[in-house]
C-alpha cells in the first residue's frame, strides 16, 4: 500500500463514526473527535434546565438524553430533594421550588404548568419525580423537571361515567413505574409505565372505593384509605404490592382516622393528627403482622396553620392559610423538638394573583410537595 493510500484510508478512518443502538430503537452518531461515553458523562453534569433546552438544540444530545442509560445514569448526580408549593388557578398549576433544608429565606423558581382536560383534578402526590394528577376519567402524569404532561390510557370499562379513582408507584428493586386505577369500586386495573402495554384486571378481593387525598407510595407499596363495601361499609387502608401486584387490607388504629394524615415517617407508613400545640403518630411498624406504634409529641405553633406533609428526614410541614409578603413554611422535628421556618420570597408578590385575587382557596387549591427530586423520564 502506497503513501497515497495510507492518506485516504486515514481520512476514512478519522472521519468514521461511533454509532450506538438505542434501547427504543433509535441510532446515535457520534464524531470520534468526542468520544460518545464523554458527551453523556459531559451532558450528565448540565443543570436539569440546560439538559431541557439541549433536546431543542441537537437530535444528537435529544436522543443520548433521552436513553434509560443516561436518565439512570444522570439520576446518580441528581440535586438535593426540594419541596413544590404548588397553587391549582383554574386551568393552571403554578409551581414553586426551593431546596428543602433550605433555612430563613428561599428565592423561588416559579413556573405555569397548563392542566390538561379543563383542568379537572382531584388529587396531586409525587412520586419518584413524577407528580400523578387524578382525573375524572383518567390519570395523568406530569414531570416538573420536563414541564410536560403524559395522560395515561383510559382504563377499561370507564364508559361515560366520572368515577375513576387511580394512583402512581414507583417499585425501586425493578425501577418501574406502576398506576393502581380502580373504576366503579370493583374493576381494579394496573400499568407499567415505559412498556406498551394495556391496562391489567387485578383482584383486590373486596369491593372498595378510595377517599378523598390519601395514597402514598412507601417502599415499593401504595398505601390509600378506602371503604368497603361490604354488608356494613368500613373504612380501612390497602396496601398494593406493586412488584407481585397483590392487595392487603389493614385496619385502622383508631376510631376517629379522618383527622389523621397519611404520609411517609421514617420510612414508614404513618397516620399523624396535630394541631398547634399536640402532634399524635401513628407508625405501622410491622405491615405482615398489622402492629402499630403510638407516639405524641408537643409543640407550640402559631394559629391558623396546617399540617402539609413530612420530610424523609422526619420533619413535618406547616403552612398558613394566608400570603402575605413572604408566605412561610414551618419545619418541626418532633424527635429533635426543634422549629425551623422557611420565608419564600416571591410568591405573594407573583403577577398570578394580580388579576383575580379574590376566589383562591389556599385551603383546597394549594398542594406541598416534599421531597422532590428531579426526573428526565419520559413516556
Amino acid at each position: 500500500m502506497d503513501k497515497q493510500d495510507e492518506k485516504k484510508q486515514g481520512t476514512t478512518k478519522s472521519s468514521s463514526t461511533l454509532t450506538t443502538r438505542c434501547s427504543h430503537g433509535n441510532h446515535i452518531s457520534q464524531s470520534n473527535s468526542i468520544p460518545l461515553d464523554i458527551t453523556i458523562e459531559i451532558l450528565s453534569r448540565l443543570p436539569a434546565k440546560s439538559i431541557v433546552r439541549s433536546r431543542s438544540v441537537s437530535k444528537l444530545w435529544s436522543s443520548i438524553t433521552t436513553t434509560p442509560e443516561f436518565i439512570k445514569h444522570r439520576s446518580k448526580k441528581t440535586s438535593p430533594p426540594c419541596v413544590l408549593l404548588i397553587f391549582r388557578k383554574h386551568d393552571k398549576l403554578i409551581v414553586f421550588s426551593s431546596p428543602q433544608h433550605q433555612n430563613t429565606y428561599s428565592h423561588v423558581q416559579d413556573y405555569h404548568i397548563e392542566i390538561p382536560k379543563n383542568g379537572f383534578i382531584r388529587r396531586l402526590d409525587s412520586v419518584h419525580g413524577l407528580i400523578c394528577l387524578e382525573g375524572s376519567k383518567q390519570l395523568v402524569i406530569c414531570n416538573p423537571t420536563l414541564k410536560r404532561f403524559f395522560p395515561l390510557p383510559e382504563p377499561q370499562g370507564t364508559g361515560d361515567e366520572y368515577n375513576v379513582g387511580g394512583f402512581l408507584g414507583y417499585e425501586p428493586i425493578e425501577g418501574k413505574y406502576k398506576a393502581l386505577c380502580i373504576v366503579r369500586g370493583w374493576n381494579t386495573q394496573v400499568l407499567t409505565l415505559e412498556i406498551q402495554e394495556s391496562w391489567r384486571v387485578t383482584k383486590p378481593g373486596y369491593t372498595h372505593w378510595p377517599t378523598k387525598d390519601t395514597g402514598r407510595c412507601i417502599n415499593g407499596v401504595i398505601y390509600y384509605k378506602a371503604i368497603i363495601f361490604d354488608r356494613v361499609p368500613r373504612h380501612v387502608i390497602f396496601g398494593f404490592d406493586l412488584r407481585y401486584e397483590e392487595f392487603t387490607h389493614i385496619e385502622f388504629p383508631m376510631r376517629n382516622y379522618d383527622r389523621f394524615l397519611m404520609v411517609s415517617y421514617e420510612g414508614r407508613l404513618a397516620l399523624i393528627s396535630s394541631t398547634s400545640s399536640v402532634v399524635e403518630i401513628w407508625s405501622l411498624e410491622d405491615a405482615g403482622n398489622r402492629k402499630w406504634s403510638y407516639e405524641q409529641f408537643h409543640l407550640c405553633l402559631p394559629p391558623n396553620t396546617s399540617l402539609k406533609g413530612v420530610t424523609d428526614a422526619g420533619e413535618l410541614i406547616y403552612t398558613g392559610f394566608s400570603l402575605n409578603r413572604s408566605f412561610c413554611v414551618v419545619y418541626f422535628d418532633p424527635k429533635k423538638n426543634s422549629i425551623r421556618e422557611t420565608k419564600f420570597q416571591g410568591i405573594a408578590d407573583n403577577q398570578i394573583w394580580q388579576p383575580d385575587r379574590l376566589g383562591f382557596d389556599l385551603v383546597n387549591d394549594f398542594y406541598v410537595l416534599p421531597n422532590h427530586i428531579e426526573s428526565f423520564i419520559s413516556f
